[in-house]
C-alpha cells in the first residue's frame, strides 16, 4: 500500500495539461457534499474537467457535451461504485472515498448497506486502477475485498481563501457540523447546554462564506461516527483553528495530523457525559495551548501536492493502458 505523495508547498502550480471525466451518481455542479466538492476541486488540478453521471449516456458510449470523439482515451475517474456504470473492457480509475461497509456499522443506515454490496462487486471490476483519498480507506478496501488503492491522495485545500488569518480574539464561538445524529447532532446539543458560556453554532452557510465563517470562530468541533476523509475538518485545520474530532476518517491514518484534540468516538457515542468533559476539557487548553494545525495541511493537502500526486498516479495509468496522456 503506497503512501500519500509528499511535495514542498513550493512545487509547481500549473494545473496538468489534460482533459479528465468525472463520473459520479450526480452532477456535482448540482449538489452540495464532500463527493461533490471532491469532484469540483479536480478543475484546480486538471486543465479541464468534464462531468459524467450514472444517468447519463456518457457511460453507455455516447459523450457529454462538448466531449467529441477523444473522450474514449480520455481518463475518467470515478466515484468508486460507479466504475460499474462503464463496459468491463475500458479502462477507468476508481476513487476510494470511504468505506460502506464500516460506515454502516457506525449508522446501520439501510442505503449504507447496499452501498457496501455494490462496492464489493465494484472491487472485482478489471482495468480498474484504485485511488483512495486517505490510507485507512485505501487499506481497508485491500483487507475487505482485495482492491487495495494504488494510490493514495489527500483531499487538496484552497490554502490561499483557508489562509490560517484568525480574527478570533475574545470569541466564544465554536463551529460544528453535526447535521445528522451520527454526526453528533444530539451530542453537541446537551454539550451546548452544559456549557452556556460557549456559542456552539453549525457550519451553516453558503460555501464561499466558510473561511470567513471560521475566522471569527475560538474552535472547531467535529464528534462523528464515521468518516472517510473529511472536507470541512481539512478546512477547519488549514485555518488554524484548535480542532476537536473522533479518531474516524483521517484521524484513522499513520501520519494523521496530531496537531489536534481527539477523542473515541465509542466512549462519547455511548457516554454523552463523556463527550461533554473532552470538550471542557479541550476549550480549556485553549487558554495556554497553541493549535496549528495548518502546517500538516501545508505539507500533505495543497493543490500543488495534489497536483503532483495526480501526475504519478496518470503516470502508471498511462502505462498501463499505452494511452498517451499529456501531464506536463
Amino acid at each position: 500500500m503506497l503512501q500519500p505523495e509528499r511535495r514542498s508547498v513550493s512545487s509547481a502550480v500549473t494545473k496538468i495539461p489534460t482533459t479528465i471525466v468525472v463520473h459520479g451518481k450526480t452532477d456535482p455542479r448540482m449538489r452540495v457534499g464532500g463527493v461533490e466538492t471532491f469532484a469540483r476541486t479536480l478543475e484546480g488540478v486538471f486543465e479541464e474537467v468534464r462531468y459524467s453521471t450514472s444517468r447519463s449516456r456518457y457511460a453507455a458510449g455516447a459523450p457529454v457535451a462538448g466531449g467529441g470523439a477523444d473522450h474514449r482515451t480520455l481518463p475518467i475517474i470515478c466515484d468508486n461504485a460507479t466504475v460499474l456504470d462503464w463496459p468491463s473492457a475500458h479502462p477507468v480509475i476508481g476513487f476510494q472515498h470511504g468505506v460502506a461497509a464500516v460506515k454502516y456499522r457506525a449508522t446501520r443506515n439501510p442505503g449504507h448497506w447496499l452501498l457496501a454490496r455494490r462496492q464489493r462487486r465494484a472491487a472485482a471490476r478489471p482495468n480498474t486502477m484504485w485511488v483512495a483519498c486517505a490510507t485507512w480507506i485505501g487499506e481497508s478496501f485491500g483487507r475487505l475485498y482485495g482492491n487495495a488503492a494504488e494510490h493514495v491522495i489527500y483531499h487538496p485545500i484552497d490554502t490561499a481563501r483557508f489562509d490560517g488569518q484568525l480574527d478570533n480574539e475574545r470569541s466564544r464561538l465554536v463551529l460544528h457540523d453535526a447535521r445528522t445524529r451520527h454526526k453528533g447532532e444530539r451530542l453537541v446539543r446537551a454539550i451546548a447546554e452544559t456549557l452556556p458560556e460557549w456559542r456552539f453554532e453549525p457550519l451553516a452557510c453558503a460555501p464561499d462564506r466558510v473561511p470567513d465563517r471560521m475566522r471569527q470562530a475560538r474552535a472547531f468541533l467535529h464528534l462523528s461516527r464515521y468518516e472517510g476523509n473529511s472536507i470541512v475538518c481539512l478546512e477547519a485545520m488549514a485555518m488554524d483553528l484548535p480542532c476537536l474530532f473522533t479518531r474516524v476518517g483521517l484521524m484513522r491514518d499513520r501520519d494523521c495530523p496530531v496537531d489536534v484534540f481527539v477523542v473515541e468516538p465509542d466512549e462519547v457515542f455511548a457516554h454523552p457525559r463523556r463527550a461533554i468533559d473532552a470538550v471542557r476539557t479541550f476549550l480549556g487548553t485553549l487558554e495556554d495551548r497553541v493549535y496549528r494545525p495548518r502546517q500538516w495541511i501545508l505539507q500533505n493537502a495543497t493543490f500543488e501536492v495534489a497536483r503532483s500526486a495526480w501526475r504519478i498516479a496518470l503516470r502508471g495509468f498511462a502505462e498501463r493502458t499505452g494511452w498517451q496522456l499529456n501531464l506536463g
